[in-house]
């Protein structure tokens, strides 16, 4: 079921539900102060507008089992690293590093994959991206490749994506 959630949401990327998903997602997740992040259960979604939200919901709140904290704009105390900690207001806008660095948006992010690190000789899939940035940024375990938790951050990280071209990374092939 969560594969077929996936492959659904990479391929095709259509419907009208699937932008409504998104949009009541971002309208209701994401305030100028997250709440605080924190361990999180995960169940498999069984909708993708249900693996848009629980994506939305993992990216603003879960810790990924990191003791790193930092200090939210507007708040008197520090919470528990989570993707909103870089990645503010859920993605949509650009983001800033708790170190300074800037961050783009990452509307359009997934389409960027799969994506060919020379430095690391590696060809990057959106899923081990999203490893590097939990281990890296956040400091915390990353979700399983096969996991709900990981299903449903790429469906959303692919919501933000819907409309943009996939491909255009990759170089043209000779017929």
């Amino acid at each position: 079921m969560k594969q077929a959630i996936f492959l659904r949401a990479r391929a095709t990327l259509c419907g009208a539900a699937f932008a409504a998903a998104l949009t009541a997602s971002a309208g209701s997740s994401f305030a100028a102060v997250p709440p605080k992040a924190g361990p999180m259960i995960v169940q498999p979604a069984t909708t993708m507008e249900q693996a848009v939200k629980d994506g939305a919901r993992i990216f603003a709140q879960d810790s990924f089992g990191t003791k790193q904290t930092w200090v939210p704009n507007g708040a008197f105390n520090s919470h528990l690293m989570s993707c909103a900690a870089c990645h503010t207001s859920g993605g949509l806008t650009e983001g800033v590093t708790p170190s300074g660095a800037r961050l783009p948006s990452l509307i359009g992010a997934a389409s960027n994959y799969p994506k060919f690190k020379a430095k690391k000789h590696a060809v990057y899939t959106l899923e081990r991206q999203i490893v590097h940035c939990v281990r890296a940024g956040i400091m915390g375990q990353p979700p399983g490749y096969d996991s709900a938790e990981m299903v449903d951050l790429v469906v959303y990280l692919t919501a933000l994506s819907k409309g943009a071209a996939m491909g255009h990374q990759m170089p043209a092939v000779a017929h």
